[in-house]
C-alpha cells in the first residue's frame, strides 16, 4: 500500500510540523547521499534505516512527532524528517505506472468515529460543547493561494498538512494536534461543503443547536444606556463619577462573552479618561466613531443582518489565547508620541494563519530631566528580553508559548532570558507570504474590500488593513513642503498604479528622508513596501511602515536617522479634497462636535451648521444621508421643546442613524 499522506508532505509542510533548520539539514543529507534506506511494510509503516544504525518508523495515521525513532528524540528529529522526504523518491521507483490522479481530498471526509479514535474523550467532549454553542470559521480549500486545506477559527488556525492523516494536522495552539480545534475544523469543512462546495474561501457558522437571536441582550442594553447618556451629556460634561456605570456595563459584557462591544466600551472609557487628563490621545472624532460602533453592533445582531450575530459581537473570541509554535515575520513598526511617553507597535505576519499580530511597547525617559528619545534613538531600546527594538522590527521571531489577545496584540516574555522565543534576521524576501498578506494586484484587494461589512461590524483587530505590496516600478516621488508629506506613485507586480503617502511626525524625524531614499533607488531597487492601506477618491493609498530594497534589506522607516534626501519633484500644494469627501468630512466633524459638547448642550449655531451639511449632501446626490441629518436637526428641536425622556431617546437614535450613514458613505467612497 502507498502512503498518500507522506507523498503530500512538502518541505514547507514538514517545517510547519517541526522547524526549518531540521528540514534543511535533512534535505542537505539527502543531497549528499546520506539519506536512509527506505522500505514500506505491508501495514503501511515506512521504515528509514540510516548508516549509523538509527531507524525511524513512520506509522500510518500518526504524526511525525508520534512516530518512533531509535534515536529516542521526543520531538521531530532529522531521521523522521529525512525518511518522510525520501519516501517520495522511493515510491516513484517502486510504484507501477501512474493511473488517473485521485480527486482532491477534503477534511469533510473524516468521520466522527475516526476523530474519536484519534483524540481523547475529554477533547471530543470540549469540541462537542463548542459545537453546541455554535462557532464561526473561515474555511480555505487547497488552491493557488493555499497549499493545504485550512480552517481559521476565532482562536487559532488548523492546517491539514497531508490527506487522510489526522496525526499530520497542525494547529497553532499549544496542544496541537490532539486538541479540540481539530474536530471543529472538520465540522467547519462539512458546513462549508453544504453551503458552497466550490468556493476557495467560505465563511460558515457551525451550530448543532440553534443560537440565540440576541445573545447577551441585557448586557447590550446596559452598554447602550450608558452610550445614550454620553451622547446627551458629551465629553465636556462627563465626570469621573461614571466609573461605576462603566464597571457595571463591562461586567455584563464580560459575563456574556461579547468581546467586541466590550473592547469598544473600554475604548470609550479610555478616551474619556484621556480628555479629562488633557491627553493628545483624545479626539472628538475618535470618540464619535467608537460610540457609533457601540450602538451599531447590537443593532446589527438584533436585526439578523448578513453578518452572523456571533461574528458582530465577538462571541467566539477568547479573552486570551496561548499560542503554540509560531514563526512571525516583521513587516515594520510605527512610533507614537504623547507628551514624554513613546509607544511602538511592531507588525508581524503569521504566514501559517494568514494573519497579523501586533507587539506594543511603551517607553518613557527614566529621569525627568532627560529628553524623550525619538526615531532611531529608540531602536536600541529593549523590546523583548535581550532584543533591541530595531532588530525586532526587521527580523523574524520564532516563538512558543506567546499569548494573543482578541484584538491581535501578542505578548512575549519580557523578563529574564528569552525562553521560548528567538529573534533572527530576515532577508526581506516577502515573496512567500500568502495572499492577502502579500498583495500582487491592488485591484484584487479592492475587490475583496468591496464585499466586506462596514468597519464597525468587522472584528476589532489591530493592523486590519496592513499589507505587504510587491513593487514593479516607482513612477514619481513628490515632496509637498506645505503639508510636510511625501507622495509617491508606484505600480504593483501586475502593473496597477497606487499611491504611497507619508506625513512628517516629530517622533519619526528620519522617516520621510528614508522613504525618499528607498523609493528613488538610493538603497537599491525597491522590491516591497508594507503599510496600512485605505481606499480614497484617488485610488488605493498606502501609509508605509517599511520598504525592502535590494541593497539595504528591510528599512523600518520610523527607526531611520534623519538624512538629506531629495524627492524627484516638489509640489507646492496637496491635492484638494473632492466635493463628496469634503461634505462627509464636514458631517463627521459636526457629529463629533455633538459628542464632545453633548446633544443637550450644543449651541444654536450647531443646528444651522448641520442643516447646511444636509443641504450640500442632498445637492450632491446623497439623498438618504441628507434626510438623516435633517431628521437629527428636527429631533434636537423637539427634544429641547419637550424635554421628555422619549424625545431624548429619539434624538440619540437620530444621531446614531446619521453617524452610521456618514461612516458607511466614507468607507464606500474612500473618504
Amino acid at each position: 500500500m502507498s502512503r498518500p499522506d507522506l507523498l503530500a508532505l512538502t518541505p514547507q509542510a514538514l517545517a510547519a510540523l517541526s522547524n526549518v533548520g531540521l528540514v534543511k539539514r535533512a534535505q542537505k543529507e539527502l543531497e549528499q547521499g546520506k539519506g536512509p534506506r527506505v522500505e514500506e511494510l505491508p501495514d503501511g509503516t515506512v521504515v528509514g534505516t540510516f548508516e549509523d544504525g538509527v531507524t525511524a518508523r513512520l506509522l500510518p495515521g500518526r504524526g511525525i512527532k508520534d512516530s518512533p525513532c531509535s534515536c529516542n528524540a521526543t520531538l521531530p528529529c532529522r531521521h523522521r524528517l529525512a525518511t518522510a522526504l525520501a519516501y517520495g523518491a522511493f515510491h516513484a521507483s517502486a510504484a507501477p505506472p501512474a493511473s488517473a490522479p485521485e480527486p482532491p481530498w477534503s477534511p469533510a471526509e473524516v468521520e466522527d468515529a475516526e476523530l474519536e479514535r484519534a483524540l481523547p474523550p475529554r477533547v471530543m467532549e470540549r469540541a462537542r460543547a463548542t459545537r453546541a454553542r455554535g462557532f464561526l470559521a473561515r474555511v480555505r480549500r487547497a488552491g493557488p493561494d493555499t497549499a493545504v486545506p485550512q480552517v481559521a477559527l476565532a482562536t487559532c488556525t488548523v492546517s491539514f498538512q497531508a490527506p487522510r492523516n489526522l496525526g499530520l494536522a497542525r494547529c497553532d495552539c499549544p496542544d496541537s494536534p490532539r486538541c479540540e480545534h481539530l474536530p471543529l475544523a472538520v465540522w467547519a469543512f462539512r458546513a462549508a461543503d453544504a453551503k458552497d462546495a466550490t468556493g476557495q474561501e467560505v465563511s460558515v457558522e457551525v451550530a448543532r443547536e440553534r443560537v440565540d437571536d440576541t445573545p447577551g441582550g441585557a448586557a447590550l442594553d446596559t452598554a447602550e444606556a450608558l452610550g445614550r447618556h454620553l451622547l446627551l451629556e458629551g465629553a465636556q460634561h462627563t465626570s469621573q463619577g461614571l466609573t461605576a456605570r462603566f464597571a457595571v456595563a463591562r461586567a455584563g459584557l464580560e459575563e456574556a462573552g461579547l468581546a467586541w462591544p466590550l473592547t469598544a466600551l473600554d475604548d470609550v472609557e479610555a478616551l474619556l479618561g484621556a480628555y479629562l487628563n488633557r491627553s493628545a490621545r483624545y479626539t472628538a472624532t475618535h470618540l464619535a466613531t467608537v460610540l457609533t460602533e457601540l450602538f451599531a453592533r447590537p443593532r446589527a445582531a438584533r436585526r439578523q443582518t448578513h453578518v452572523p450575530p456571533r461574528a458582530v459581537l465577538g462571541l467566539d473570541e477568547a479573552s486570551e489565547t496561548r499560542l503554540g509554535r509560531i514563526d512571525l515575520l516583521s513587516l515594520g513598526a510605527r512610533l507614537f508620541a504623547e507628551g514624554r511617553e513613546r509607544r511602538v507597535e511592531v507588525i508581524f505576519a503569521d504566514a501559517s494563519a494568514r494573519g497579523l499580530l501586533v507587539l506594543r511597547r511603551d517607553f518613557a525617559p527614566p529621569r525627568d530631566d532627560e529628553a524623550p528619545r525619538d526615531g532611531h534613538q529608540l531602536g536600541g531600546h529593549q523590546a523583548i528580553a535581550g532584543t533591541p527594538l530595531e532588530m525586532l522590527a526587521r527580523g523574524v521571531v520564532v516563538s512558543e508559548g506567546a499569548r494573543r489577545l482578541p484584538n491581535r496584540l501578542v505578548e512575549f516574555a519580557t523578563r529574564g532570558t528569552l525562553k521560548g522565543h528567538s529573534v533572527l534576521p530576515q532577508s526581506g524576501d516577502w515573496s512567500r507570504l500568502p495572499a492577502p498578506l502579500l498583495v500582487q494586484d491592488v485591484r484584487a484587494l479592492e475587490e475583496t474590500w468591496r464585499g466586506r461589512p462596514p468597519r464597525f461590524l468587522r472584528p476589532r483587530q489591530l493592523a486590519e488593513n496592513v499589507h505587504a505590496f510587491a513593487l514593479s516600478r516607482v513612477v514619481d516621488v513628490t515632496y509637498v513642503p506645505g503639508a510636510q508629506e511625501v507622495h509617491a506613485d508606484v505600480e504593483d507586480a501586475a502593473g496597477t498604479a497606487f499611491r504611497v503617502e507619508l506625513a512628517h511626525r516629530g517622533v519619526a524625524p528620519g522617516a520621510l528622508d528614508a522613504l525618499v531614499e528607498a523609493l528613488t533607488g538610493a538603497r537599491g531597487a525597491p522590491r516591497y513596501v508594507s503599510g496600512e492601506a485605505r481606499r480614497t477618491a484617488r485610488g488605493l493609498v498606502v501609509e508605509p511602515l517599511a520598504v525592502v530594497c535590494a541593497d539595504a534589506g528591510v528599512l523600518v522607516l520610523d527607526l531611520q536617522p534623519p538624512r538629506k534626501a531629495q524627492a524627484s519633484r516638489i509640489s507646492s500644494t496637496p491635492p484638494p479634497l473632492p466635493p463628496l469627501q469634503a461634505v462627509l468630512a464636514e458631517g463627521e466633524a459636526c457629529l463629533a462636535d455633538a459628542v464632545h459638547q453633548g446633544l443637550r448642550h450644543v449651541p444654536p449655531g450647531w443646528t444651522a451648521r448641520l442643516r447646511a451639511v444636509a443641504l450640500r449632501a442632498r445637492a450632491l446626490g446623497m439623498k438618504l444621508l441628507g434626510e438623516d441629518l435633517e431628521a437629527l436637526a428636527a429631533r434636537l428641536g423637539e427634544a429641547r421643546a419637550s424635554g421628555s425622556l422619549a424625545q431624548e431617546a429619539a434624538l440619540t437614535r437620530a444621531w446614531v442613524e446619521a453617524s452610521l450613514g456618514v461612516h458607511v458613505a466614507q468607507e464606500r467612497l474612500g473618504a
